[in-house]
Formats: structure tokens, C-alpha cells, sequence
């Protein structure tokens, strides 16, 4: 009998509690989320970014602004939603499917999928799937295109006990192995088969999908490409394989396969997880996905200034030269820098909260201002996204004349988003016409 698929994904947004009664999970399902957060509290590089948060007590669990799925002990899918302001009057499904839409487009450009292939169509019509039925759709999609234009495979040198003589007869495994039976050779030939890194990890990924899918689509498909790969072993030792594959010019098709081999086999580029759940959880930080789509929303929709990401990097003192400075966003022109972007995933607050601060981290004033100060600009800015609390221009200006701008981005609509911020920088002393970029009253 074949195993039941596991139940469908229960939806919850960044920084929301995870409510163990709302999500339907037993003792043993919980402990083990306990667990898994109590392990993933620091990201590969040893900084405090919990996967998922603690409150005070210690028991309690909350999302943080790591947003895909997470899976439970017994494969329960649990999806983190990005929180996203949409247009009002929507209901909660439509909200939910927009929301993955809007997600889906912001993945694409992100620099952990930069060889993986989203196409916008493809994403249209998977807003109604949920997440990880998304990705395995993604995935599969691209692996049909691959088998289509057939498997990688090179010689692979064999040594076999073979009733006929093939290749080249190796004396001393003849004499011992065959003394006394005639009839059959030991020898090395070289094989042409699909044996290779490559192969072997695209089988692995698709043996760990199985358990996790249940959409029919995507199952019947599962099967069909498992069943083009059954002459490939499965990895034995996915790190080496990872560490051994190439993509050379011959495999060109195999690149976007690959991204998705990293994503469902390793996680790598999301996040270092450890225990049970290390290769069921599908966490993506959304501060990198955020920066990597306002820097590409920049490149693509205004062509009055070239856009740099992570640079020019410079020095913040002179001499001795230390301190490199790397802005997230550069716009220039004939490479001299005109004005400095760094993007914040935060939702800033009102001024009834807040006051005129709005929730702005003080060293992020301090940041800017050197970046301002040091690569020459006269405005610099930090861009959140756009709010129901924070949907207009909120204008610092320092001592030294510098102007500080917050601009709010609808990541819904980036196209219109970049227009008024490249508006708001040309004028940074004037209201904009714009309602999402007007002065604040």
C-alpha cells in the first residue's frame, strides 16, 4: 500500500507565534521544533539570526524573518510567510496565494537561486500551490527539460568477472579468480553510463521528495523522471559528490537542475541547520532576498544610472587603510558614485508609536552617513518596504547639510517603486506627487 502524502501546510507569517493548538501539533512534533530552534540560533558565520525565536520563557516559539517551509518530526509542512502589505479588501485565501506570488518573483533574483529558473508565467500559475509544492514543481519542470536533452555520461573504467572477453584480461584476477572456470574473463574495460556525481545527486534529490509531495501533478511527474534516472545508484556520499560534479560546456542544461539539487540536498545558501530536520527545512532569509530585489528592481527599470551591488568598496580610514566600507546599493554615473541605497528589511513604525524616529536603528543613521561623507554623495537612503505606517518619504538632514532619506518600496510594484525613489533622490528638499513618496504631514 502506498504511503499517504502528508497534510497540506498550515500558513503563518514572520515574527507571528507559532500556535501549537492552531497548527494541530502533538507532544512529539513540537519538542522536536523546540529542539531544531534550540540548535539553529547562529548562522554559518556565528552571528545571532534564530531560524525561529524564543519568548521569555523559553518554550514559547515565534517566526522570525525566516520565511519558506518547515517541516515537524512527522512531515506536518509549515509555511512562513513573508509579511507584505496588499492591497485591502482581498480575502485571507487571496492574500495567502498573492503573497506567495510576490515571494515567488522576489526568489527569483535572489543570490542563492542565481542559476535556477523561475519564469514569471510559471510563477503565476503557482501562487495556489503551496510553497514546497512550488519548488518541487520548479524543480521537476527543470529536470524534464534536462532528460530531454538526455543524461550526462562519460567512460567509467570497470573491472568485472565477465562470461565473455571485453577490454583488456587481467592475468593475475584471472588466475585467481577464474583457475578453474574457463568460461568466464576477468577484465578492465571502460563503460559509457550516467554513473557520474551529477546524476548521482539528482537521484538522491528525487528519493528525498518522495515522502514530502503530495500534489498529484507533481507526484506523477516524480515518478516519470525517477524512473529515467533508475540506472543511476543513488549518492552514497552526497558532500564528496557535491565537492567532485562540474558543469562543463557540455552540460550547460544541467545548471538550473543543479541550484535545486543544492536547495532540496544541502540548503545551502539559506541557512546551517543541524538535527532531524537538517534537509526537510526550506528557511530563506529574507533581509538577502529583499536587497538582492530592490538592487535588481534598480537595474531593471531605470537606466539613468548604472547600479553597483556590494561596492565600490573603500576604505573608512586613510591611513592606515582598514575598515572597508561595501554599500548594498551604488547609483552612478561614469562609475563616480551619485547616491548610496541600503536596503532594510524592517517595517518601520508610525510617529503616534514611535515618535520622529519611526523604529530607525541608530547605527544605520550612523552607517549612511558615512557612506554619505565618504564616497561624496549629497543624499543617501535607506529603503524599507512600504507599509500601511510607513507609505510616505520620511526626510533627515545632518548637520553638514547631508540628507538622509527613507523611502518606502512596494514590492508588489516595483516598477513604480523605483520611479519615485529615483524622484525622491532628485529632489530630496521637495514633496513628491507621488502619494507613496509624499513628505510626511
Amino acid at each position: 500500500m502506498a504511503a499517504a502524502p502528508p497534510p497540506a501546510p498550515a500558513a503563518i507569517r514572520e515574527y507571528d507565534p507559532l500556535d501549537r493548538g492552531q497548527l494541530g501539533l502533538d507532544d512529539g512534533e513540537w519538542e522536536s521544533l523546540v529542539t531544531f530552534a534550540r540548535a539553529n540560533q547562529q548562522d554559518r558565520h556565528g552571528d545571532y539570526r534564530p531560524v525561529l525565536g524564543f519568548d521569555g520563557s523559553g518554550r514559547k516559539l515565534r517566526a522570525t524573518n525566516y520565511v519558506g517551509i518547515l517541516t515537524t518530526r512527522r512531515g506536518r509542512p509549515i509555511e512562513i510567510l513573508p509579511k507584505i502589505d496588499l492591497a485591502s479588501g482581498a480575502s485571507d485565501a487571496q492574500t495567502v496565494e498573492e503573497t506567495r506570488r510576490v515571494f515567488l518573483e522576489m526568489l527569483r533574483v535572489w543570490r542563492g537561486l542565481r542559476h535556477a529558473e523561475l519564469p514569471p508565467s510559471s510563477i503565476r500559475s503557482l501562487k495556489r500551490f503551496p510553497m514546497l509544492e512550488a519548488f518541487v514543481f520548479l524543480f521537476l519542470h527543470n529536470l524534464a527539460h534536462l532528460a530531454r536533452h538526455g543524461l550526462a555520461r562519460r567512460y567509467v573504467p570497470v573491472e568485472d568477472n565477465l562470461p565473455y572477453l571485453r577490454g583488456r584480461l587481467l592475468f593475475r584476477e584471472q588466475l585467481r579468480e577464474n583457475l578453474t572456470n574457463r568460461a568466464r574473463f576477468f577484465v578492465a574495460h571502460d563503460e559509457f553510463n550516467a554513473n557520474r556525481p551529477a546524476n548521482r545527486l539528482i537521484r538522491s534529490t528525487l528519493s528525498r521528495l518522495r515522502r514530502n509531495v503530495r500534489n498529484d501533478a507533481n507526484r506523477q511527474l516524480l515518478r516519470e523522471l525517477s524512473d529515467a534516472f533508475s540506472d543511476v545508484p543513488r549518492s552514497t556520499d552526497p558532500a564528496t559528490d557535491w565537492r567532485r560534479h562540474s558543469v562543463d560546456r557540455t552540460m550547460q542544461h544541467y545548471k538550473p537542475v543543479m541550484a535545486w539539487v543544492r536547495l532540496f540536498l544541502f540548503g545551502e545558501g539559506l541557512a546551517t541547520y543541524r538535527g532531524k530536520h537538517e534537509n526537510q527545512s526550506l528557511l530563506f532569509p529574507m533581509e538577502e532576498i529583499y536587497e538582492d530585489f530592490v538592487t535588481h528592481s534598480f537595474r531593471r527599470w531605470q537606466s539613468e544610472y548604472g547600479v553597483r551591488a556590494q561596492g565600490p568598496q573603500r576604505p573608512l580610514t586613510r591611513s592606515p587603510k582598514a575598515f572597508w566600507m561595501k554599500p548594498d546599493i551604488t547609483l552612478g554615473k561614469s562609475g563616480v558614485p551619485q547616491f548610496i541605497l541600503d536596503a532594510k528589511w524592517k517595517r518601520l513604525k508610525s510617529r503616534a508609536e514611535d515618535g520622529e524616529k519611526r523604529g530607525i536603528v541608530q547605527a544605520d543613521m550612523y552607517q549612511l552617513y558615512a557612506y554619505g561623507k565618504r564616497y561624496g554623495c549629497e543624499t543617501v537612503a535607506l529603503v524599507y518596504p512600504r507599509t500601511k505606517d510607513f507609505n510616505r518619504r520620511v526626510r533627515y538632514v545632518f548637520d553638514d547639510d547631508l540628507t538622509l532619506l527613507c523611502l518606502p518600496f512596494d514590492v508588489s510594484k516595483p516598477e513604480p517603486s523605483v520611479e519615485c525613489c529615483i524622484a525622491a533622490l532628485h529632489r530630496p528638499e521637495q514633496p513628491t506627487n507621488a502619494s507613496s513618496l509624499a513628505e510626511p504631514a
